[in-house]
């Protein structure tokens, strides 16, 4: 048994276990899993349901019950409780894709004994099975936008997670990872992403517990402002955010049924406005949105 692992998978988790016995029976039979570099850490968030059972099926995990639900602060728990030299987020839903897992360790490997921070993107536009280095919270933006919210694409070294000031800061906005990831990169050391299709997503029958619209945007800007990026970086942020995200949402809510969702979408429109009243391209993409809207009434 080695002294000290190479990765640590940090599973935090609330009243799913019967996706996480799934996420967990797919790790454990990974062929590239190795108990002797890998530590495996669930941390439930108080779960009201046979969660505890499940983890019992599993004797390898490192398991750890919260007396009540910290929400968010859960991330932070359980990655300070991590012991392996490189500590990721692991979405309760995932399983690795063939290889992924045996790819991944050999890129820790790699950088072991280098200054570069080290990140693993989920496959996003033409990044697919692609490796860039970067300097820096703008060229980083850049390269990420806002899929730097997705936990499952955070992960860090431990040291460089245990460097990271008030871990908590923005537990409240439910998207600690954005601020994490943000003072990684503002390190200025280097940095290093790879994207790939790293995962395979089981999507639970409700997700969320949040107003969407709050979170990816209100509190997504709020975070970025925060972090000291200068106006015309984050304005081109908003114009992506609401391109491929908010744009495509409101298209979803024209044509789907509200109650398919386990998040909010109260007071949508009122926050897209808030932060997008100004900028001339969100009303051509209402136009286009009606203009759908119509001829989708017309062809019925």
């Amino acid at each position: 048994m080695m002294s000290e692992f190479l990765l640590s998978i940090c599973i935090p988790t609330f009243n799913r276990a019967d996706i996480l016995n799934r996420t967990l029976a797919a790790l454990f039979s990974n062929p590239d899993f190795d108990e002797d570099l890998i530590e495996v850490i669930v941390s439930d968030n108080c779960s009201s349901d046979h969660t505890k059972e499940v983890v019992k099926k599993y004797p390898l995990v490192k398991y750890y019950y919260n007396e009540e639900n910290i929400k968010d602060v859960n991330f932070t728990r359980i990655l300070e409780r991590a012991t392996g030299r490189y500590i990721r987020l692991f979405n309760d839903t995932l399983s690795f894709k063939p290889n992924a897992l045996r790819d991944m360790l050999k890129k820790i490997e790699k950088h072991l004994e280098t200054k570069e921070d080290l990140f693993f993107y989920q496959n996003m536009f033409l990044n697919s099975n692609t490796e860039k280095k970067i300097v820096g919270t703008k060229e980083f933006l850049n390269e990420v936008s806002y899929f730097n919210t997705w936990i499952a694409n955070f992960g860090a070294w431990r040291d460089s997670f245990t460097n990271i000031e008030n871990k908590n800061k923005f537990a409240s906005m439910q998207l600690l990872q954005v601020d994490w990831s943000l003072q990684i990169a503002e390190s200025n050391r280097g940095l290093v992403i790879y994207f790939n299709d790293f995962f395979n997503v089981e999507t639970p029958p409700k997700k969320g517990g949040y107003n969407i619209f709050k979170v990816f945007i209100s509190n997504y800007l709020l975070i970025l402002k925060e972090a000291g990026l200068g106006v015309w970086t984050i304005e081109i942020e908003k114009f992506r955010l609401f391109r491929h995200f908010v744009f495509p949402w409101l298209v979803t809510l024209f044509v789907r049924d509200k109650g398919e969702y386990g998040f909010s979408t109260q007071g949508g429109l009122n926050t897209i406005m808030k932060s997008y009243w100004y900028h001339v391209y969100i009303y051509l993409f209402f136009l286009m949105l009606i203009a759908k809207r119509v001829l989708n009434v017309m062809n019925k």
